[in-house]
């Protein structure tokens, strides 16, 4: 196990997982690929939920530890702002630095030997919400500044940072795309797919702020096999732009990253039927995804 410090965290992979289509299964992704890459690849990683509607955290946390981490500011909002900050459609004038990680984040995992975070989850909050409301663009700069800032930080004590993003082009998603050397983005086998897909590299290489632009990465979610998957499949790893940045291995339909009303956690650390399976499918992504985050020497 590899823990980023000094001068090797400017090599620290940042990860925004996003498409600008929604129901593509990004959060399912976040949530159970990358905490079995921690078991497979004994790397450290930190998610950050960024999508004000907290599914990601949801799944991860009860309810009861979810009101207990808001009520003492121990979520995303707290990284963009201080908590005392005032009203809905405000930003406070002087932020101040951002907490460190350790102030805002559940640990989910712990390594055996060092007892140091192996998976930690920045839970999400509804209020991150405000960033769509707020009419002046400048008064978000100092809480972008922020949250850049709380990223690279983050960098020095973790081998990955994960970004789970709202499909949509937002002020969240320009944060977010700013801190990212890499941009993981699912795509189910439907047209509208791979429409969201084209959109987001669009709006990427559209935005002037982001110089050095995130090296893409496509992982097809889900498909039943039939006629319609095989299809979309083939199209997609013939385009030139998109086929050569798509993953071997198809992440396949289980039950068991099915959200359900009661259950909470990562679906490999349950002991149900089908989870091998589900585990040798994880696998396989997590083994091709150390290409593209430079981990392959």
């Amino acid at each position: 196990m590899r823990v980023a410090q000094g001068s090797d965290a400017t090599n620290v992979p940042v990860i925004s997982v996003l498409n600008m289509k929604g129901g593509v299964g990004k959060t399912t992704i976040s949530a159970h690929l990358f905490r079995h890459m921690v078991d497979v690849l004994k790397k450290s990683i930190l998610i950050i939920d960024f999508d004000p509607q907290f599914n990601l955290t949801q799944t991860l946390m009860t309810q009861a530890q979810y009101q207990g981490y808001q009520k003492n500011n121990k979520t995303v909002f707290s990284v963009m702002e201080p908590p005392s900050t005032p009203t809905l459609f405000t930003i406070a004038k002087n932020l101040g630095p951002p907490p460190s990680t350790d102030e805002v984040m559940k640990q989910l995992l712990i390594w055996t030997e060092s007892k140091k975070t192996a998976l930690g989850l920045v839970p999400g909050d509804f209020r991150m919400t405000k960033y769509t409301l707020v009419d002046d663009p400048k008064s978000l700069i100092p809480v972008q500044k922020r949250f850049l800032e709380f990223v690279e930080a983050a960098k020095k004590e973790y081998d990955l940072i994960v970004i789970d993003c709202n499909p949509s082009s937002s002020f969240m998603s320009l944060c977010a795309l700013t801190a990212s050397s890499h941009l993981l983005i699912p795509v189910r086998s439907d047209l509208y797919s791979m429409l969201g897909l084209e959109l987001l590299d669009e709006f990427v290489n559209g935005l002037p702020a982001i110089i050095t632009k995130p090296k893409q990465i496509v992982l097809i979610n889900g498909g039943p096999g039939n006629s319609m998957s095989t299809e979309f499949e083939s199209t997609l790893r013939a385009n030139s732009k998109f086929g050569p940045a798509t993953l071997p291995t198809i992440l396949k339909s289980s039950s068991l990253l099915s959200a359900k009303e009661g259950r909470v956690g990562c679906a490999t650390d349950k002991k149900l039927p089908h989870v091998n399976a589900l585990k040798r499918n994880l696998t396989k992504i997590a083994h091709e995804l150390k290409i593209p985050l430079g981990w392959e020497l």
